[in-house]
């Protein structure tokens, strides 16, 4: 079995789960915190924001993105993942 996606045993969501639109689609956003399996650079543990984006697809399946970074540099790292899901396309 692998383990795509690790976060801390400590995952909570933050807030309530909100709409967004990707490429045209009505979807779910969701922000989420824990720590992070990678230790800051004093090799001390380190708190992580995680964004979860699902988007349903006609044939029922679902598309989904993990958006994570230390959450002292959440900020920085926003413009980036906005501009990915900007960027995103669904064929069908």
């Amino acid at each position: 079995r692998r383990v795509l996606f690790r976060s801390g045993d400590d995952l909570q969501p933050v807030g309530s789960a909100q709409p967004i639109t990707v490429a045209g689609v009505q979807g779910r956003s969701q922000m989420m915190q824990s720590t992070s399996p990678f230790p800051d650079a004093n090799g001390q543990p380190q708190r992580e924001h995680d964004w979860l984006v699902t988007v349903p697809r006609p044939d029922g399946s679902l598309v989904y993105f993990v958006f994570v970074a230390p959450e002292a540099d959440w900020n920085q790292f926003t413009p980036a993942f906005n501009a990915m899901l900007k960027s995103a396309r669904f064929r069908g």
